[in-house]
């Protein structure tokens, strides 16, 4: 049932933010989720006292339609990002035409897939230090300020550059890494 729900709260946003690609509002869902369910608890394995869920059990938690309307920062990607990480995932000449329809070239410099601007960061078989980039564009009034929380495995160390993210106009962008 999921399904049927996503996309009805997929169609409010976009009936709120029409010029917003579907990579935005993708990203306004993942990003006001909750790790709640709807008790006000944290959402469980099982119904009966159960064992506590990651993010592969709950993905990006429950919905919440009305902050997901205004979800103050959004993750956006157009086609060409895209390109650039099939590119990165090593996808062939001909996958690349089946997918797209047209002839791609990969550059030779493609953007690692761990720098996908996606709402969520995946990094597989990583050893030593890593930086990963992401942008986010500021849907909101007037002038705010983000500081960056994050959430992470023990035995990793992350550090947010810059750690405080000011925004004074709507649609601006900020670029920010996480090392």
């Amino acid at each position: 049932m999921s399904c049927p729900h996503v996309s009805a709260v997929a169609a409010i946003i976009k009936s709120v933010h029409p010029s917003w690609s579907p990579a935005a509002i993708k990203s306004a869902i993942m990003t006001t989720a909750t790790i709640l369910d709807n008790t006000g608890k944290l959402i469980e394995r099982d119904l009966q006292g159960g064992t506590p869920t990651t993010p592969f059990d709950y993905g990006s938690g429950q919905i919440n339609p009305v902050a997901a309307v205004d979800p103050g920062l959004i993750y956006d990607f157009d086609s060409n990002d895209i390109i650039d990480f099939l590119c990165s995932t090593g996808s062939t000449h001909s996958q690349m035409v089946n997918l797209t329809g047209v002839v791609v070239s990969c550059k030779n410099s493609s953007t690692p897939s761990y720098d996908f601007n996606y709402p969520s960061i995946g990094v597989s078989n990583m050893s030593g230090s890593l930086s990963v980039h992401r942008t986010v564009t500021y849907y909101g009034k007037g002038s705010i300020v983000y500081y960056s929380q994050v959430d992470y495995p023990s035995g990793v160390k992350v550090k947010v550059t810059p750690n405080k993210l000011e925004f004074s106009l709507a649609e601006e962008k900020i670029s920010f890494s996480k090392l």
